[in-house]
């Protein structure tokens, strides 16, 4: 018979899910978070170069509120799973 190098509980388990689903929802956040700093980036650079494209203010904020929403989708799920 062989000996059994290590065993697990159900606490084991849950604590283990528990971090799995925390680190997706940190994953997520931090994503978006980068998301949004690589497009005010961008869009600093386009300003730089040229400084009539702040027209187009109106379609990044839009752009940047669906990457909220995406950052907001995913904390609201990740709250109800954990």
């Amino acid at each position: 018979m062989l000996p059994i190098l290590a065993e697990t509980s159900e606490f084991d388990v849950e604590i283990a899910e528990a971090w799995s689903k925390a680190g997706m929802l940190g994953l997520a956040l931090g994503l978006a978070a980068l998301g949004l700093a690589l497009l005010g980036m961008n869009y600093m650079k386009a300003l730089g170069r040229n400084p009539e494209a702040g027209k187009a203010a109106s379609q990044i904020v839009i752009i940047a509120a669906m990457i909220e929403v995406t950052a907001l989708l995913a904390f609201l799920l990740g709250a109800f799973l954990l």
